[in-house]
């Protein structure tokens, strides 16, 4: 079911009948049959779908991670299958953050070193660095967290820090892969309302895979996928 939107707003991301196929032995897995799809500026997104319907794929599409087997992906108006590796690589760094089930954060590293980290990759220097990561911190209320490591954080606390690592370049879109599945009903809510808050006072767009109906409730528009389609795409607020 499509959505109908309001003449004026932005398409932030596109995708045109996108298919993506993986070959496992001699089998071909479709998994993603022609989706059809535009994310605008602002919006707070929910994919929801059973195990094996492609949201994963369709993440790692969004996200600029893999390229579809074919369809167009277009981000801010650039066709991205016409870049090169290297300037998708730049597109990708500065304007897409990552948000990740298993957090993905470097052990060894405090919490404020690891929101630094993509800062440092695009070149920053370290003291603009940590202050722009201080500042990411104090935003997911982590401010007196900056120097503990992973191991001594509740599971909360370290996808607070990859919230804030993905901010932390002040992206146009951040992607999360089910971000809550390793988190008990209590944190999954704080995490996914922490999210929106900050999509309403950033303006950042937010898409996030789910298996929990119940976070349904706290978006704006969700997409449900099944079998590699996209069944309904509901805006709900």
């Amino acid at each position: 079911m499509a959505v109908t939107r309001a003449a004026g707003e932005e398409v932030l991301l596109s995708l045109s009948d996108i298919r993506r196929d993986y070959v496992l032995g001699q089998a071909r897995v479709e998994a993603l049959r022609g989706v059809s799809l535009r994310i605008h500026r602002g919006e707070f997104v929910a994919v929801w779908g059973p195990s094996g319907s492609g949201k994963s794929s369709l993440m790692n599409i969004l996200g600029l991670v893999d390229a579809p087997t074919s369809g167009e992906v277009s981000l801010e108006g650039v066709p991205v299958g016409k870049l090169s590796d290297n300037a998708l690589s730049d597109l990708r760094s500065r304007k897409v953050g990552f948000v990740f089930q298993s957090f993905n954060l470097v052990p060894v590293l405090s919490a404020l070193e690891n929101v630094m980290v993509p800062l440092q990759i695009q070149g920053v220097g370290a003291s603009e660095a940590r202050a722009r990561a201080s500042q990411a911190l104090q935003e997911v209320g982590l401010e007196n967290q900056s120097s503990a490591r992973p191991d001594k954080m509740s599971g909360g606390q370290r996808q607070r820090v990859a919230i804030a690592r993905a901010l932390v370049t002040a992206p146009s879109i951040v992607v999360a892969d089910e971000p809550t599945a390793n988190l008990d009903t209590e944190n999954s809510y704080r995490v996914v309302e922490l999210m929106r808050e900050l999509n309403r006072s950033k303006r950042v767009t937010f898409i996030f895979t789910t298996h929990d109906p119940r976070l349904l409730d706290l978006v704006d528009r969700k997409l449900l996928l099944k079998d590699g389609l996209l069944q309904t795409d509901e805006t709900v607020r």
